[in-house]
């Protein structure tokens, strides 16, 4: 009996420790989802603001009302097609901001292609040349700049935003008196921060796809400052709009509609 009794109690430690093991990695990935941008929505207030994309549906690792239910499959079934997983939500965002960027990456290069083509035709023909060899669209070009915003700069936009929003929430029933520091570090942050990192990491991406790294140095060194002076002419008066007017949910596709012309930029930047 008294070895029964051990057994009972060996048992029962180790289902103390594994429950104990799963609560700290719930805890664990509730901090980290919250980090990421999906705090508490229902039942608790929201780090990233009353215009957050995932403050529906996550409840920050508190039980549902419907959790002790027993469900058919059926029923949990129509249960997972109707509520979305936290995780969902956030893979669901990083592959829009993807595709928005990528899209309009590539819709801001072909019109920076579009603009150096009709200016370079309209040169020689001034100069009494053929203009018969300038192609259309240089594919290579327009490729570096949709792997970009494919690979880096759509999912940077991505955490980017939110990030930002969490941080430095703003009330927008407020004023803008009330929300004057966080608009303003937003914009600041915005313009500092970012701007820095696509600049020499679109230069340094065009390079190594045309097989000459040994030229990122000197084209970083000679070309970051001029595309981020006129850049900012640019960024400045569209992150102040954005940052308040538009609500989260649909900064990115603003940014990125804007970023047509930034994209352009760019593309003439790093093809120079």
């Amino acid at each position: 009996s008294s070895q029964k009794h051990f057994e009972t109690v060996a048992v029962r430690n180790v289902g103390v420790r594994v429950s104990s093991s799963f609560a700290r990695l719930r805890h664990s990935v509730i901090n980290m989802g919250r980090f990421f941008g999906l705090p508490p929505g229902r039942g608790g207030a929201s780090p990233l603001g009353r215009n957050n994309i995932f403050a529906q549906g996550w409840n920050g690792g508190r039980k549902s009302p419907n959790a002790s239910r027993v469900r058919t499959k059926a029923g949990s079934a129509a249960s997972a097609g109707s509520v979305q997983s936290p995780g969902a939500k956030w893979r669901a965002h990083m592959w829009k901001s993807t595709l928005t960027a990528t899209s309009l990456g590539m819709t801001g290069d072909l019109v920076a292609q579009g603009l150096g083509r009709y200016n370079r035709v309209k040169t020689m023909k001034a100069d009494g040349q053929d203009t018969s060899d300038v192609p259309l669209l240089d594919v290579k070009r327009f490729f570096k700049m949709a792997t970009f915003g494919f690979f880096y700069y759509g999912p940077l936009q991505g955490v980017w935003y939110p990030a930002l929003d969490r941080v430095f929430p703003m009330d927008r029933t407020l004023g803008m008196a009330k929300n004057l520091f966080p608009f303003g570090m937003k914009v600041t942050l915005n313009q500092l921060l970012l701007g820095p990192m696509v600049v020499p990491v679109v230069f340094a991406w065009t390079l190594i796809l045309e097989k000459q790294m040994h030229r990122i140095p000197e084209k970083i060194k000679n070309d970051t400052w001029p595309t981020l002076m006129k850049g900012w002419k640019f960024w400045v008066p569209a992150a102040c709009i954005n940052f308040s007017i538009v609500p989260l949910q649909y900064q990115i596709l603003y940014m990125s509609s804007c970023g047509i012309f930034w994209n352009a930029i760019l593309s003439a930047a790093s093809a120079s």
